[in-house]
């Protein structure tokens, strides 16, 4: 805050009431400069939060599908030795591993078939858009109120019906 001194000193020439309004004017005018700048201190930062966030967002879904290639590489490598060995022994069985590797080959023919004819939903549906918006600000269907066009169809339906007579005209 000025001091007395300090006020003085800048009003030397002008009359009193003119320097305090000129100094209530500029302390007004310091505090709102002040308030801007907090304002856009605060408008930076929460910028920088929201990039954080994303690129946390971003490293979690890298490392996620890393890690999934990683596990379906190694699983398809297992399911292969898996695969080769009931072929083998089965083979081994039947006396040939040629009957081994057949029987493999077309049970798996078959559950590639019966899985391309019947196509069931294996993973439920991902909803990312709802996962990143977060809450939508729509009322769930049940919550909506009914649409004017189906009152209007209503009413029409209402109109047609033999039970008005001025609908028979």
């Amino acid at each position: 805050m000025e001091s007395l001194q300090d006020r003085s000193s800048s009003s030397e020439g002008s009359p009193p009431s003119e320097a305090s309004r000129r100094g209530k004017m500029g302390r007004i005018a310091g505090h709102t400069r002040g308030l801007v700048e907090d304002l856009r201190q605060w408008i930076d930062l929460r910028i920088d939060l929201a990039i954080l966030e994303i690129e946390e967002q971003v490293d979690d879904l890298r490392n996620e599908v890393a890690l999934g290639v990683t596990l379906a590489f190694l699983g398809f490598f297992a399911a292969l030795f898996v695969f080769t060995t009931i072929a083998l022994g089965l083979g081994w069985l039947l006396g040939h591993p040629f009957w081994g590797f057949l029987i493999v080959s077309v049970l798996l023919v078959l559950t590639l078939t019966a899985l391309s004819k019947a196509r069931p939903e294996l993973l439920p549906p991902s909803n990312l858009f709802e996962q990143i918006r977060g809450e939508t600000d729509e009322p769930a269907e049940e919550d909506r109120p009914s649409r004017e066009a189906q009152a209007t169809v209503e009413t029409d339906d209402a109109a047609a019906s033999p039970d008005n007579p001025s609908s028979l005209s």
